[in-house]
């Protein structure tokens, strides 16, 4: 699988990691000056941001919103209701 890396910390090596994870890391802050990365199968180490410089950012998502429904053309007003009609006490 191509799609590995592995990174290299104070000579400490980590991964494999996917490159989707790689690009979280650097979106969350958590890659360092010291930090050098390699794809898996080759040999050279290569600065984490200069990595980045060269891996293929993945497409944005799109996303779909609902679009709005359009308007009736004549809405009807709403319905009033007659006042109720006042009693009338009855004297005894």
């Amino acid at each position: 699988m191509k799609d590995l890396v592995y990174l290299s910390r104070s000579f400490v090596e980590f991964g494999p990691f996917a490159k989707k994870e790689i690009i979280d890391f650097q979106k969350r802050g958590l890659l360092s000056d010291s930090d050098y990365l390699r794809d898996e199968g080759s040999d050279s180490w290569v600065h984490y941001q200069e990595w980045l410089t060269v891996v293929p950012m993945p497409e944005p998502k799109l996303v779909k919103t609902p679009a709005a429904k359009a308007a009736p053309a004549a809405k009807a007003a709403p319905a009033t209701k007659a006042p109720a009609a006042k009693k009338t006490k009855k004297v005894a």
